[in-house]
């Protein structure tokens, strides 16, 4: 599920708007004096503190949903930052280039040719498998997975 981060607003203003550049689910807790913030999209929600915390729970919980429902394929920036449903990790650069054909097809085969014309030709002593068995340890951080199909080829998807 998608975890829905808390920001006290506008203390936090700056720190909203990096995040929600992520894609996060943002559930703004607003001062009693201050106006909310104009909500960009269905990830964001507020609610004005103190407040009821069967109130707060209830935003928190619709968020995730919308969150799932809306939550798109994982994209990388040309810095090697993979991002999905609001996380993100940094990749060694073999690691991105393997995560990049990987992320164009996402929740498909991708044939295991394709996956060898992607990894690391640096160490000839390496295998594929081992690419993809470091890789998938670092996509365990922003809820992606990848698993072999037997004699087809990997497929990456979210869990």
């Amino acid at each position: 599920m998608v975890d829905v981060v808390v920001v006290r607003w506008p203390e936090e203003r700056d720190d909203a708007a990096h995040l929600a550049e992520t894609g996060a689910a943002l559930l703004y807790l607003v001062a009693p004096d201050d106006d909310p913030p104009l909500l960009e999209n269905c990830l964001q929600d507020w609610v004005r503190i103190p407040g009821d915390e069967r109130d707060l729970r209830a935003r928190i919980d619709a968020l995730k949903v919308r969150a799932a429902a809306h939550a798109g394929p994982p994209w990388i920036t040309d810095d090697g930052v993979l991002h999905c449903h609001g996380k993100s990790v940094h990749l060694a650069p073999h690691e991105a280039r393997l995560a990049e054909v990987l992320v164009a097809h996402f929740d498909e085969v991708v044939p295991d040719d394709t996956i060898a014309e992607h990894a690391s030709t640096a160490d000839p002593d390496r295998s594929v498998r081992a690419e993809i068995a470091e890789l998938r340890t670092r996509l365990r951080s922003v809820d992606l997975q990848i698993r072999r199909v037997l004699n087809r080829g990997y497929r990456l998807y979210a869990r």
